[in-house]
This record gives C-alpha cells, structure tokens and sequence, in this order.
C-alpha cells in the first residue's frame, strides 16, 4: 500500500498512456506486473478508462455554435440602414480675416502713423514746407516792405553758447533769425501762444549735420552744436501784443532766457 501511494502519480501516467495507446513495451511490461501485483490498480485502471469513455462521448456530441451567425440571425437586416456618410465641411475663411493679414494691416498702419507724426514733429532742413507765394505779408509784398518792424535784437555771449536772435513781425506773419555757435550740445527753445503764433516754415542757413531742430503747436527746440543759422517763419494769427520766449538750456539747466515783445502797436 505504502508503495502504490508513492508511485501513484507515475501508476496513473502509465494507465493514461496505455489507454490512449501510447506505452512503449518496457512500459506495458511494468503496467502488466503492477496489475498483478495489486487490486488497487486494476480500479484505478478501470477507472481511468471510464473517464476517458465520456469524455471521448463528450466530444463527439458537441455542436458547433456560431455564436456571430446567431447574433445576425436575430437582427433585422431589412429594416437596418448603414448609416450615410457625411462629408467633413472645412471652412475657408476669406483673405483679410487671416491672422497674418491682420498683423501685416496692423504694422503698415503703425509705420503710416509714425510717419504722419514724424512730419508734424521733426522740422525739414531741406524742403520748404510752404512756397514763399502762399506766405502772405510784408516780408513778400513789395507794397507793404515798409510794414516790416524789427521787435528786438537778443545777444548773449559767453565760454559755452554765443546767440544772436533777431525778430521782426508784419500784421501777418513773425520772421525770427538765430546764429547758434556751441562748443557743445545745447538747445535753445523758442515759446509762444499757440493761440496767437502757430509755425509756418524753419529754413537753414547754414547748418551742420550735429544739429536738429523740432517743432509743436507752442515750441520751436533746436539741439545746436558748432555754429548754426536757422530762418523761422510764424503765423502772426491775430496780430495781438505778444511775447515770444526764449530759452538756452546746457544739460536741461538754463544758461540764458529772455523775451521779445511784438505787435507793440
């Protein structure tokens, strides 16, 4: 007994093996002497040879199912449509509302009004912004030469800035003449009331390339270096007594300052 449960496992392998017809003759001799030798055996023979008998019966009846068939089978095929295909609908959005449109607009429009702001600003050295017909009054009018009046004469001289201004004024227009010489930057501001003065034109006379000039509705600045000579023409509006002032600044400090007086009449 003790040797038949400790060969059980190897006593059921050589069982299975003879009844599916597989021992080789060593095999088949040593199943021989443990049937008998062993009662035991022959039931474990038995059955082992049984379960295979239903599971061979087993087998042979099963039937196929197609479980896919079936399913199919169940539905309704008349009454299923397949569902119609959609086209996919792309928008196609128009020229000028495409983003890079829009910047490129946006960037010439900021270039156009930088340009526009730049030519009401920054005075022209090179081109007269007004002809000398469209500039009416004494100073182009033979008849009226003797309208002409000189308001005053500014000097101011010393080891940084010399400054002649000159101003002469008509009933229509103020003309002012400025010899600049500096060793140094320095500007020299021009104030006026906008609502009696607006300017017409700044001419150079003789300026270098070191030296600019810019106007607005009530100043006239020019940043002078070297020796300079500027002609600037303003709208006499009103021809009202007036003050016109002026400025030389050595780093934003002023340095000299004065007035001139016109329509003294």
């Amino acid at each position: 007994m003790v040797f038949l449960k400790m060969n059980n496992k190897k006593i059921i392998g050589i069982i299975c093996k003879d009844i599916d017809q597989e021992l080789s003759a060593g095999e088949k001799a040593e199943l021989d002497d443990y049937l008998a030798s062993s009662p035991e055996v022959h039931q474990i023979y038995r059955q082992q040879a049984l379960i295979k008998k239903h599971l061979d019966e087993g087998q042979a009846s099963m039937i196929e199912v197609d479980f896919k068939k079936n399913i199919l089978n169940k539905i309704a095929m008349e009454a299923y449509k397949q569902p119609q295909k959609k086209h996919d609908v792309r928008l196609v959005h128009g020229f000028l509302s495409r983003p890079v449109v829009k910047f490129g607009f946006t960037f010439l429009m900021g270039i156009f009004m930088g340009f526009l702001i730049f030519s009401f600003l920054k005075a022209d050295f090179t081109v007269t912004s007004a002809q000398t017909n469209q500039m009416k009054g004494a100073f182009y009018d033979n008849e009226s030469a003797s309208n002409i009046i000189t308001a005053d004469v500014l000097q101011y001289d010393s080891p940084v800035a010399t400054a002649i201004i000159k101003v002469r004024y008509s009933t229509t227009m103020v003309e002012i003449t400025a010899e600049l010489t500096s060793n140094e930057p320095v500007k020299c501001n021009f104030l006026f009331d906008y609502n009696n003065f607006a300017v017409l034109n700044i001419q150079n006379s003789n300026v270098n390339n070191q030296t600019t000039a810019m106007a607005a509705g009530n100043f006239i600045q020019i940043n002078n270096m070297g020796e300079n000579k500027f002609l600037i023409y303003l709208s006499n509006k009103n021809a009202l007594q007036n003050n016109i002032d002026f400025k030389i600044m050595l780093n934003d400090s002023p340095i000299f300052q004065n007035s001139v007086q016109v329509n003294k009449d």
